[in-house]
């Protein structure tokens, strides 16, 4: 397992965070999700080769603009 940390803009509530961690756990190989609103960040683990792209990709699908952190 690896973790990466995503860089999430946008978010301006709970729901925000909620549906930016409902897009992430529903892209095969994520084991965990924590979003920091106040940071607006999420440290996603996931299981074997998930890409950033792919994570980033959930990410926009939900309306929210996503990148690595660095």
């Amino acid at each position: 397992m690896s973790e990466m940390r995503l860089k999430i803009d946008g978010m301006k509530c709970d729901g925000c965070a909620t549906a930016v961690r409902e897009a992430l756990e529903g892209v095969q190989g994520v084991e965990r999700v924590d979003v920091s609103l106040y940071e607006g960040t999420a440290d996603v683990t996931v299981a074997g080769s998930v890409s950033a792209g792919t994570l980033t990709s959930a990410v926009e699908e939900a309306g929210y603009r996503a990148s690595p952190a660095a």
